[in-house]
Order: C-alpha cells, then structure tokens, then sequence
C-alpha cells in the first residue's frame, strides 16, 4: 500500500508560563497552520484521511485550523506522542495507514522521522513545516526511503 504522507511540525508557540504541554499558538502560528491546511488540501488523493495528533494544546490547535481545509478526515489524538521516538511514530503510521495521512507532532522528533522515511540529512523544521511523501508500507513493514513530494514552508 502507497499512503500519501504529509508530515507537520505545529505552528508558531509563544514559550508562555511552566507547562510546555499547553503553550497555545500565537496568532501567527494559527495563520501558518491554515496555510498548512490549504497546502494538504492541494495535495490530497481520493480516499480515506486520517489525522493523527500529539494530545499538546500546539499540535491541538494546529491540527484544528489544518482540519478546516479538510472535508472528510478522522482525527485521532495520541498522549504519547508528545514525547515520542521515531519509532514511536512510525508504528503510528503502521497502524493508521489510509490512502492519506497526516502526522502533527514535535520537534526535534518530527525533523527525525523525515530524515529518516527519506534517508537524508534534511534540515530541522521550524513552526509549520510540513513535508509531503509518498510512503510504501508492505506487509514486512515500512519500505525506505520514502519519496519525498515536496517541503512546505508557510509565510
């Protein structure tokens, strides 16, 4: 199976207060995720879309403002992907393949997971930076490098 992969950094956060799980997005992160949304809108295929979240109030509100691009998607929320490994995450996309799926999480590990599906040495991804590929997923597993569409970088 071919999954349509769109990897996202949340948007802009203002290091607010002690509790790093619910720092909110700034005005301008909530304006990157739109952008975000608009750009997975453009790239969708026909077929089932899931997203799947960090339960961090950022990724939350990142993926809402992402949502309003959308018309038909589920969404599932996940505690343990606010600290998650890149092999956290790539279990994620074992078990939630849909023809498009779309992963909303944190750096550094976000950054960690593309360099890793792609094999390269990309950069870091800084707020909303998305990374879109397609991804074969065997009945053995992931099948690497996964073919890198395109980086999105929103204003």
């Amino acid at each position: 199976m071919n999954i349509n992969l769109f990897i996202v950094r949340h948007g802009h956060s203002p290091f607010l207060g002690n509790d790093d799980f619910s720092r909110p997005l700034s005005e301008s992160g909530c304006n990157q995720a739109s952008q975000v949304g608009t750009f997975i809108a453009q790239n969708i295929l026909n077929g089932k879309t899931k997203i799947i979240t960090s339960a961090a109030q950022r990724t939350l509100s990142t993926t809402a403002n992402i949502c309003q691009s959308l018309t038909a998607f589920e969404t599932i929320e996940l505690r343990h992907l606010y600290s998650a490994s890149v092999g956290d995450w790539c279990d994620v996309i074992t078990e939630h393949a849909a023809e498009n799926l779309i992963l909303v999480g944190h750096n550094p590990t976000i950054s960690q997971l593309h360099q890793y599906l792609t094999q390269s040495q990309s950069q870091g991804f800084t707020p909303a930076t998305t990374g879109h590929l397609i991804l074969e997923i065997a009945s053995d597993g992931l099948k690497l490098p996964a073919h890198s569409q395109q980086i999105f970088l929103p204003n």
